[in-house]
This record gives structure tokens, sequence and C-alpha cells, in this order.
């Protein structure tokens, strides 16, 4: 007998109509009245799921696991957990995020970072044990780098050292990455870029000039805006041939200048590789924005001006929505030659996991322990029961770990957005279904309409369980 899944969430969009989306198999199913209709008695009698139902119906139900036998979602639970951990602890390639440096010559209005005015840099003695650090993780996979700080160009001599001894000692340098406030780019050739594999270039800026120069400026005061424009205007018609990232710092203080700066970028750097995206601001403080605000803004900005907001509106599944810090072989490394876990503990002593300076580099396996096993939702009995538990890896395990400290009882921090906004959400992904589905039909390609069936699927799978593991 075939029982109504627990993750199963059958819902009626005011724009849309009728869908059902089931966690587990992150499917999401159209439904014409009919199927709605018979889906809903399904619910309310879930004993009963034979009668009344199409062979062909049936067996997409039985599927996606919208309909699953006594004991099957333990099962299904089960194996996506042991999916989890072969990603968590699998991992062979190894992924560092090198900090050759904490200072910064920036001091931005709402910057969380404590020991920016530490001014050490990576020493020959520290990336000479970093080095045997990366040969033994490695072993005879690759390596990818991601340059951070403080403001990390500030010892870009470092930078180019780790690199070029990578590229004679090994292991293979797979990608490389340089997060920077963009103000010292100027200080060496975008060749030199190209010459040490840094495919992609992230850099801040807050908005146009006046609001910038504001929020991210020198520690004398002095303003930002215009000399790292010039360096993206050197980058862009360099010889340079890897990408920029222009990443703004949202809060209500800035919100409305996000899409002005957008238009800026857009048509100064027309068919240049340069993206800009918004990123929700971290702070405590009155001006920042709440989840539910954040989710607002969002869809706003997809109804307004068509921008899909990166993991947003569709859900990852636990298995692959892992944060770096998950991962038994990614570490972030501190200039002194200290690792962490993840990039937000850089600079706290009591989360260092050790040293690469040490005889045995990693000491504090505990914490390690923390970020991989303590954030296993499948361990935790309260998310047991939730009907959002296959898709909420996306939360940031070090605020999973601090929300569960601080309040044991309280799920705020912690849970997927999905679970207060699914509908919100589905509707904004639906919309863009039917926009690429226009593009289709223009194209002359194949479509499916709901009338042909009265259901059909519009996402069957996002990381969800393959077929080998049904």
């Amino acid at each position: 007998m075939a029982f109504w899944s627990q993750y199963n969430t059958l819902f009626r969009s005011e724009r849309f109509g009728g869908f059902l989306y089931n966690a587990m198999s992150n499917c999401l199913l159209e439904l014409d009245q009919a199927h709605y209709d018979c889906l809903r008695q399904l619910e309310n009698n879930p004993g009963h799921a034979e009668e009344g139902i199409g062979d062909a119906f049936f067996a997409l139900l039985r599927e996606k696991h919208v309909l699953v036998e006594e004991e099957e979602n333990e099962k299904l639970l089960m194996i996506k957990q042991y999916q989890r951990n072969c990603n968590c602890y699998g991992q062979k390639d190894l992924s560092l995020t090198i900090c050759p440096t904490l200072a910064c010559n920036f001091d931005c209005s709402y910057c969380f970072e404590n020991s920016q005015h530490d001014t050490t840099v990576m020493s020959d003695e520290t990336i000479d044990n970093l080095m045997k650090f990366i040969r033994e993780r490695a072993g005879s996979g690759k390596v990818s780098l991601i340059w951070y700080g403080g403001e990390p160009t500030l010892a870009f001599d470092a930078i180019e050292t780790v690199t070029r001894r990578i590229f004679d000692e090994g292991p293979e340098l797979e990608s490389v990455q340089l997060v920077s406030n963009g103000f010292l780019l100027d200080k060496k050739h975008p060749d030199l870029f190209n010459d040490l594999k840094i495919s992609n270039i992230q850099i801040t800026l807050d908005g146009p000039q006046a609001i910038h120069d504001k929020r991210r400026k020198l520690h004398n005061g002095g303003t930002t805006y215009d000399r790292i424009i010039r360096n993206i205007d050197r980058l862009m018609d360099s010889s340079y041939n890897g990408s920029c990232d222009i990443r703004v710092n949202i809060d209500k203080r800035n919100m409305d200048l996000f899409i002005p700066l957008r238009e800026q970028i857009s048509d100064r750097y027309p068919k240049k590789k340069i993206s800009v995206h918004a990123s929700k601001l971290k702070t405590t403080q009155p001006w920042g924005l709440s989840e539910s605000e954040w989710i607002t803004y969002c869809i706003k900005l997809y109804y307004d001006h068509g921008i899909l907001t990166k993991s947003m509106f569709y859900p990852h599944s636990n298995e692959t929505g892992l944060c770096v810090a998950h991962f038994n072989n990614m570490y972030v490394i501190g200039p002194s030659g200290e690792l962490y876990k993840c990039w937000e503990d850089v600079g706290i002593p009591e989360m260092t996991i050790g040293n690469v300076n040490s005889k045995s580099p990693i000491t504090k396996h505990h914490i390690q322990a923390q970020y991989t096993i303590a954030t296993d939702q499948y361990a935790h009995e309260e998310c047991k029961a939730c009907s959002f538990l296959p898709i909420c890896s996306e939360i940031c395990p070090k605020t999973w770990l601090d929300s569960r400290k601080n309040s044991m009882s309280k799920h705020d921090g912690y849970c997927t957005h999905y679970k207060t906004h699914l509908y919100e959400c589905m509707d904004v992904f639906y919309d863009n279904y039917l926009t690429a589905e226009t593009g289709k039909k223009l194209l002359n390609k194949p479509v499916t309409p709901l009338e042909t069936y009265g259901y059909r699927i519009i996402q069957s799978s996002r990381g969800g369980l393959s077929d080998q593991a049904q």
C-alpha cells in the first residue's frame, strides 16, 4: 500500500494554479484542477492512494516519492545522509582559501573583521610549510585556491610565490579566484593575473559613487570609488581572459541603489565578462535586512528587472548544496599559517583548528567535526520531523552552530527560507519557466503543455536522489 509522503507540499498559486512539491525528490509538478483535487483527496485520505488514479500518474507519483510505502522515507533519508557524508568525507581534491595578510587599507562601516590592523604577511617559512601541507593533503588530486583577506593584494608577492611554487612542485592547480576591494589592482599588470591562473576577480562596490564612498573609504577617510572604477576599466580593456564579479552588499541604506549601479556597470562594459550581483549584508544593526525582507527584495528584483538571485528560488538537495566548511579537505589559512574551517572564523584564535607550521597541522579535531557532524540535519530529531529536511543544506553552517548555541529552542537562522516562503519562491521559478518555455516555442522546440495529460513535471530534480540511489 502506498501512503502520502510527509515531504509533500500541495498548494495553489493565485497566479498559476495547482502544484505539488516533493522535497525528497526535489520535484515540482504542475496540476490541472482534476489532478489537484485528486491529490488533495489523497492528502486527506492517505491510505487510499491507489484509488481513482491513472496508471501513468500513479507511477509518476511513486517514482517521485510523492506516494511511498511504509518505511520507504526512512530508507531514502538514510541514502541521502550517506550521500551527504560521502561528499563531505570523500573529497579528493583540495580547496584552500588563503589570507596572505589580514591587513586592510579600507575602513568599511560594516566590517566584522577585528584583525584588519594586523599587518602580518605570510612569511617564507610559512609558505614552505603551506606547500608541504598542500602536497600532503592534495595527494594525487588537484588544488583550488581563493585569495582572501584582509585585502590580499597588500601581500601580492606571497600570492605570486605560492602560485608559482604550485606550478613548479605540484599538485595540479585547477582554479584560482581573487577576492579584492579592487583599490590596488593597478599595481600589477593584468597579464600577471593570466600568468597566475586567476580566472575570476571579485570586487565590491556598494552602489554608485556617493553611497559607496560613504561606506567603503580608506583609513584616512579618502574615497575609493573612482580608483576602483579606473582599475576595472584597465582590467576590462586588457588581455585579461578571466571574469570579474561585482558584489554589492545590500542593506536598507543602499537597497534602492543596486539597480542604478548595475545599469552603470552594464552600460560602461558592454559585451565584457563582468557581472553584478546583490548579496545580503550580514549585520545585527537596525539597517540590516531580515530574511523575510531579503526574500521580498529578491522577488522584487525578479519581477521588476528580471534578475534571478542565486540559490533563492529553487532548492538544492542536502547532498549537493553544501558549504565549503562542511568538506573534510577544504580549509581557510591565515597569514601565520593558522587553519580554520570558515571564512568568518579568520582572526578568532579560539576557532583555529591548527597551524601548517606545526608538526601535526590539525590539532583541534572537535572544531572540524562540529562543522561537518554537528550540522548534519539528519542527526537531529526536530529536523527529522520537518517536511523540508531534504533541502535545508544551504543554511550557513556557522549560522547553524551559532543559532543552536544561542537559542536551542528556536529555528531562526538555521531553517531553510523555503519553509516560510516556498509559495512565493515557486511562483518566481514557474514564471521564469514560462518565459523559457515561450522562447522554446518561438524556436519551434517541443514543449509539453499542461493540457496534454493534466499534469507535467516542471523541475524533476536539482541534486535530488539519483535513479541509481532510488
